[in-house]
């Protein structure tokens, strides 16, 4: 839209402009194109727009054009066209053979429309086609020019990868006369996809990209974040996650393959018809042998070798190579490194609906004996996990349950934590269906459930795991099994944790009862450093003596692992009550002393909970660049132990935050938006979903903000309370409020969310900053209209207005203030971080006999503290309000201007 607007002021400024829109069929072209010039029309444009039709290179010529000329006639009528042209009816005379009625007002074309595609009943390679020709591109040219005389004009061809060569001619005549066509915009779509090598169109995008003014754009799918969210707006409500991972692995960020699959009634399970027709539209035009390659190649897992191909089609590598050509050339199948993959998921899954159900098994049974044969005929580790999607979906149930259950231990080596889960949740699925599925596998059925559950953790399936930790609890007597009862309790809750539930301290407990030291020295340093990692997030000092206990025991046992663990939660327990770090502080020498103890027993669970502990503790000191460091190589090593979507979406969280402070925004944006693609577990993405909508409020782009804010809101609604999300949520809620319905609305909820939290109970770090939110919400109510009302500011920039006397009827502002100054009180500051937010708090909300003079200091010093720790923002907004605190001292006129300039 940035691309098609700016272009449109382009040409309306004078200037020749064009763009070349591609994508492939769904993408969004027609959509994008029918909201610009939906815009485009309400700034006054005309909008000739015509489509290409799927007829062939000999089909109806000039179809766009003509579909132009005729919307323009029952527009303004053929004699005001006709009386356009110099010359008039004669003029008009080759704009006739595309449309007839042209002809109604003078001399009758003798030529029939579209029976001469060179605009000549003469020979199309005689000198009098090519002069008619000629004329009638010129008499295209001259009407657009002097319809562009009136107002702008925007000239549309859709579809133009099935434009006859006439219409690709006169594509090219009038984008290449551009300069001579003031006030014209030209736009041209294509499907990418149906480009094929030798497609007619290709040289001419070449040709035409080369212009200066033309611009060539392709339109991206969605990613996984997007998907997502078109997923939430076709449904009414955020989606549940087994849905969207389905869609988006499927649709492949398709957004009209994820809205037909979405009003599937069954859950997107099967392809709609329209669907199916659309997709195989391309593999119907190809030759019938080449038709039953890719039906074989469809029951292929991602990309098959070539080698396999011959394998299982029965073909010798020449033969394939001849029969298989035309669909790569048609662009059904694209090339690997090795062999074939389709180029659209849903095209391979449309043809492999085609196969017959003896087709099916058979070819799923070659593949796999093919496949046990000769290993190399798969990508190296891939054997297994090959075998065990074509023995399941060949229906051999025995096959199918043991190389499953292989197949997870190779998952599980390549670090596919998510492909582990799909293959674990197979063995049970299929568990029931083979009488000895216990001896195949050589592990009960609790095991199985075990090994799901933990793959389901490493995957960010909590749901998911929370089922399988249910289900195993179920077939187990703790009285008997006391250990894997006990671990299964502490996954059970850290299940719920992830998932925002109100948590069962009970189960940490009763694990820890169930083992004594005398039972199990390992099972228990794991339940000690569980609990005391969990509940030091509560801020809880008397637990620190768990992390002590663990640490001993991890140390008699040499259980260095379980040593770099226990340090770097003391590390946290050592920065509390301030919960901040400074350098050469205990808690950062614990903490690297976790880290080079997890280094020496190359563990990586150990590391990761250091970096988090370090990259928040130094965020909240005010360390941005810092922690912002420290998470970033978090990030990289959690993508390299394949958890990219747990602990590396966390610690985007713990980046995104300090370069959002330091006002890099569109860093931290890109940084959240990234992490959000991964669909992360819902706590994760609630501060992800923060942090995007604090940075869209603070640009004024209020829509994005109240979406990612009802987002977050909608799963901590159902969430345990923790300071570190519900308080940040409260104080966007209430600057939203603030930007949409004004300071009243604002101070209302704010009242609300400090009367459903104990803000002086709660950590400085998140209170602080919902204390002067609320502030600005009161002062906003209390000092009136003006300033910066009605602009796009967000809530904290309203702090600069100028005061004035509380009204009679000015309910909740004052009444607020007063609930404000004893919780700030009681409120302790810690670091220089919360210095800045109380100094804020306190310019904001001043004793009632301050004077003026007094009012300036208090703003200028909250200016000084934000400048000390690099928040540009802040200091920006405070910056303004120090001016309008200027502008109420006498003779502050000066003054103001002073702090205006550094705002």
């Amino acid at each position: 839209m940035a691309a098609l607007e700016a272009a449109f002021e382009t040409v309306r400024q004078g200037g020749p402009a064009a763009l070349l829109v591609g994508g492939e069929a769904g993408v969004g072209k027609t959509r994008l194109l029918t909201e610009f010039t939906a815009s485009a029309r309400a700034a006054g444009a005309r909008v000739l727009a015509g489509g290409c039709l799927e007829l062939g290179a000999d089909g109806l010529p000039f179809g766009p054009f003509t579909a132009m000329l005729r919307d323009l006639v029952r527009e303004i009528g053929a004699d005001e066209i006709v009386g356009m042209l110099p010359g008039s009816a004669r003029a008009t005379r080759e704009l006739a053979r595309l449309l007839p009625e042209l002809a109604g007002a003078g001399e009758l074309a003798s030529a029939p429309a579209g029976g001469a595609a060179a605009g000549s009943s003469a020979s199309p390679a005689s000198p009098a086609a090519g002069e008619a020709r000629a004329r009638l591109f010129e008499e295209f040219l001259t009407l657009l020019e002097r319809l562009a005389g009136q107002r702008p004009l925007v000239v549309v061809v859709e579809d133009a990868h099935w434009a006859d060569r006439s219409s690709r001619d006169l594509i090219a005549f009038l984008i290449g006369y551009q300069r001579a066509l003031a006030n014209v915009l030209i736009i041209v779509t294509f499907r990418s996809d149906e480009l094929h090598r030798t497609h007619p169109l290709r040289p001419l995008l070449a040709e035409l990209a080369r212009i200066d003014w033309v611009e060539r754009t392709e339109l991206p799918r969605l990613s996984r974040g997007q998907a997502e969210e078109l997923a939430a707006a076709v449904l009414g409500q955020v989606p549940d996650r087994v849905l969207t991972d389905a869609l988006y692995k499927r649709a492949e960020g398709n957004p009209l393959f994820t809205e037909e699959l979405l009003a599937c009634p069954d859950g997107s399970a099967e392809i709609p018809d329209s669907l199916a027709d659309l997709l195989l539209q391309a593999v119907r035009r190809l030759p019938e042998e080449t038709q039953e390659v890719l039906r074989v190649a469809s029951a292929g897992s991602g990309s098959t070798s070539h080698a396999l191909l011959t394998k299982v089609s029965g073909r010798s590598a020449d033969e394939l190579t001849a029969v298989i050509r035309p669909a790569v050339t048609g662009n059904v199948l694209v090339t690997t490194a090795d062999g074939y993959a389709f180029r659209h998921t849903l095209i391979r899954e449309a043809v492999h609906e085609d196969l017959l159900p003896g087709e099916h098994s058979g070819v799923h049974t070659r593949y796999a004996l093919a496949i046990e044969a000769e290993p190399a005929l798969v990508s190296e580790g891939r054997a297994d996990i090959e075998r065990a999607h074509h023995w399941y979906s060949a229906h051999n149930t025995p096959g199918a349950l043991t190389s499953a259950w292989l197949a997870s231990a190779q998952a599980s080596r390549a670090v596919a934590h998510a492909e582990r889960l799909v293959l674990l949740a197979r063995v049970l699925e299929l568990w029931d269906q083979v009488p000895d599925a216990a001896e195949r596998v050589g592990a009960d059925h609790v095991r199985v459930l075990e090994e799901a559950a933990g793959a389901a953790h490493d995957a960010g399936e909590a749901q998911r795991g929370l089922a399988f930790v249910e289900s195993a609890l179920a077939e187990l007597d703790e009285s008997t099994d006391p250990v894997r009862v006990a671990m299964l309790l502490r996954q059970r809750f850290t299940f719920q944790k992830d998932l925002g539930l109100p948590g069962h301290m009970e189960d940490l407990d009763r694990a820890l009862r169930l083992v004594p030291e005398t039972v199990s020295r390992k099972a228990r340093t794991q339940l000690l450093l569980a609990a005391s990692h969990t509940i030091c997030d509560a801020a809880s000092q008397r637990y620190k003596s768990l992390a002590e206990e663990a640490l001993r025991l991890a140390r008699e046992d040499h259980d260095v692992d379980a040593e770099a663990q226990a340090l770097a939660t003391l590390a946290y327990f050592e920065s509390l009550p301030s919960g901040l770090v400074t350098p050469g502080s205990p808690a950062l020498r614990l903490i690297a002393e976790a880290r080079a103890t997890a280094q020496r027993a190359d563990a990586y669970q150990p590391i990761v909970k250091a970096v988090i502990t370090e990259s928040h503790l130094l965020c909240g000191a005010g360390e941005y660049d810092s922690a912002a460091d420290v998470a970033r190589q978090g990030i990289a090593d959690a993508e390299r132990h394949g958890l990219a979507r747990t602990a590396g979406a966390f610690l985007a969280i713990n980046l995104a935050e300090p370069l959002l402070y330091l006002a890099r925004w569109d860093e931290a944006a890109d940084i959240a938006e990234r992490a959000l693609d991964l669909a992360p577990p819902p706590l994760t993405r609630v501060g992800l979903w923060i942090v995007c909508g604090s940075i869209a409020l603070a640009r004024g782009d209020v829509a994005t903000a109240a979406r990612r804010a009802a987002a977050s809101r909608a799963v901590l609604a159902g969430a345990r309370y923790e300071d570190q999300y519900h308080f940040p949520q409260a104080a966007l809620d209430v600057e939203l409020k603030l930007a949409t319905d004004g300071p009243a609305a604002a101070a209302a909820l704010a009242a609300e969310e400090l009367n459903r939290y104990d803000v002086s109970a709660g950590s400085p770090r998140y209170a602080w900053p919902l204390l002067v939110t609320a502030a600005i919400a009161a002062a906003g109510h209390a000092w009136g209209a003006g300033g910066l009302e009605g602009t796009a500011g967000t809530g904290a920039a309203r702090a600069a207005r100028a005061p004035r006397a509380p009204r009679a009827d000015d309910d909740g502002g004052p009444a607020l203030l007063g609930q404000l100054r004893p919780l700030a009180d009681k409120l302790d500051v810690f670091g220089p971080v919360q210095w800045a937010w109380q100094l804020t708090f306190t310019a904001l909300v001043p004793p009632d006999d301050t004077d003026p003079r007094e009012r300036l200091a208090a703003w200028d010093a909250a200016v000084a503290a934000w400048d000390a720790v690099r928040q540009p923002y802040q200091a920006a907004v405070t910056s303004l309000a120090a001016a309008r605190a200027g502008l109420a001292v006498a003779d502050g006129r000066e003054l103001a201007t002073a702090r205006l300039r550094r705002a």
